[in-house]
């Protein structure tokens, strides 16, 4: 047996773990129906690409994997938009929740405003700061 470590990622190697974890995680949840496939929500303005989130649905559980506005756009209700076109989309998908995680530094005040309860935190990651995490019911 021989370990290889990289600094960059092999497209196929890659593919061939997320497949064995696939398979695994296919072998231990085959008993929950739920949709899972992936989310790309875009915000457009006169052609440019000013925001959007980015997640996936799995196990009855909508992960808000990232979302950012261009900074001229912020404090304009876009992040909003964003968040309550997910939860359409979680519900349509029949999840029972949304999760996500956000750092201290970037908008943990945004996602209690619009209904999210921190259910943990991780402290000193990165080293300074905080890790939240946030999970809303639907």
């Amino acid at each position: 047996m021989e370990i290889i470590k990289k600094d960059e990622i092999t497209e196929e190697y890659y593919d061939t773990i997320s497949e064995l974890l696939y398979q695994h995680n296919l072998k231990n949840t085959k008993e929950i129906d739920s949709i899972n496939k992936p989310l790309e929500i875009i915000i457009h303005d006169q052609g440019k690409v000013v925001g959007g989130l980015y997640g996936r649905s799995i196990w009855g559980t909508l992960e808000i994997q990232k979302l950012a506005i261009a900074e001229d756009y912020k404090n304009n209700g876009l992040g909003k938009q964003l968040v309550h076109a997910a939860i359409e989309e979680a519900r349509v998908r029949k999840c029972s929740y949304i999760a996500l995680n956000t750092f201290s530094f970037q908008a943990p005040e945004f996602y209690e405003k619009v209904g999210f309860e921190k259910i943990g935190t991780e402290h000193d990651f990165p080293k300074g700061f905080e890790k939240y995490y946030y999970r809303k019911t639907l």
